[in-house]
């Protein structure tokens, strides 16, 4: 298994990654972005913009003028051709900084990678740094809460692992009356589209909602920066001691809470996350309802998505199984979903949770109800 100190050395043989993170459209962080490549230019770095969005913004376009823009390529679906950022045009260029807008990005069809975090991940490869920006409501832990809120399906979805993968976070803030003054004013939208982003999306509610998300990404960002430099400075550093474990059964009735409680924990601790679901005989694929198989399957696929490794592992005795695993992996914190049996059942019939807290010695045990789930 990796562990935290191994994951941050070899970062820094890599490029860095730097994430100027918003709460909406209009906040700033393109512009942000552009500043920093100017007082990096001005130190001498070679910087380049890889792709830039201005949205016909004169400020960021004017901002932009000065620094060298590469080639975008031409992908061509049909009759229509898309522009896509140029990786391999960036990589043969060789810049010390490329300018990548717009983390969130879905690549047109027949790209080589299906997203531009993606993009982003083979510059760092090639010892390349990124300045990105992104809206905290493409995360993939905010974006169905988002969703839920605003009533606005979030499609384009980043991994929280690559704010994890960020050598640093930079929360681009405005207050809420000034940010609906510049959308009132035609500085982020043409003033139709203004009018009713102001009233739905770009609502008082809506906005604090998100602000609030945004601010919360950064505090545990800050938290992860400290302990990454406390590991740094310990040469004798071995073990990441907060390791996340979420224990799936073949059908919980919360899976998708317990899955992203336990990704967001891992993420907040700066640590690994294993979603572990132990297999009895009769839950082969052999012998497994189909419908049942499907869940499974589907859960698992929700948890590599949001960064977890996934582990299934065989056992009857599904407790033992869990406290095994736990031990070898240095297992701190264990996520699991509350019982459907009530006290007495789990009396008569014995239950995974209690077992496991009695024997996983040193392990920190956290029970989600399906009210939490749902909130979730």
């Amino acid at each position: 298994m990796t562990n935290l100190f191994d994951e941050i050395l070899e970062r820094r043989k890599k490029g860095s990654l730097k994430i100027y993170l918003g709460y909406a459209a209009g906040v700033g962080k393109t512009y942000s972005m552009l500043q920093e490549a100017h007082r990096l230019k001005a130190r001498g770095l070679d910087v380049v913009i890889g792709y830039l969005e201005p949205h016909d913004r004169a400020e960021t376009s004017n901002l932009a003028a000065d620094l060298e823009v590469l080639p975008r390529r031409f992908q061509s679906i049909g009759d229509r051709s898309y522009e896509e950022m140029d990786v391999a045009g960036i990589i043969r260029r060789k810049p010390q900084i490329a300018l990548v807008d717009e983390l969130a990005h879905s690549n047109a069809p027949g790209s080589k990678n299906e997203k531009r975090y993606q993009d982003i991940l083979e510059l760092l490869d090639q010892e390349i740094s990124v300045i990105s920006t992104m809206n905290v409501q493409h995360l993939e832990s905010v974006a169905d809460k988002v969703t839920v809120g605003t009533g606005v399906d979030i499609r384009e979805r980043v991994p929280d692992l690559i704010l994890q993968r960020a050598d640093q976070i930079v929360t681009v803030d405005v207050s809420i009356e000034e940010l609906r003054e510049r959308l009132r004013t035609g500085k982020i939208y043409k003033k139709e589209q203004a009018e009713r982003a102001l009233v739905k999306f770009f609502s008082q509610a809506n906005l604090s909602m998100l602000r609030e998300s945004a601010l919360k990404e950064a505090a545990g960002d800050q938290v992860r920066r400290i302990d990454e430099q406390a590991l740094l400075s310990q040469q004798a550093a071995k073990l990441s001691h907060d390791t996340v474990m979420v224990c799936m059964s073949s059908d919980p009735t919360n899976a998708e809470a317990l899955i992203r409680r336990g990704t967001k924990m891992a993420l907040q601790l700066s640590s690994s996350c294993f979603v572990v679901y132990v297999q009895r005989k009769h839950e082969s694929p052999t012998t497994i309802d189909a419908s049942l198989q499907r869940k499974v399957q589907n859960n698992l696929t929700l948890a590599k998505r949001l960064g977890a490794e996934v582990v299934t592992l065989q056992g009857d005795n599904i407790s033992d199984t869990l406290v095994n695993f736990a031990t070898e992996n240095n297992v701190r914190h264990a996520v699991f979903g509350k019982s459907r049996l009530s006290p007495l059942q789990e009396r008569l019939r014995g239950s995974v949770i209690l077992d496991f807290t009695y024997d996983a010695i040193g392990v920190d045990v956290h029970i989600l109800s399906p009210v939490e789930g749902e909130r979730s």
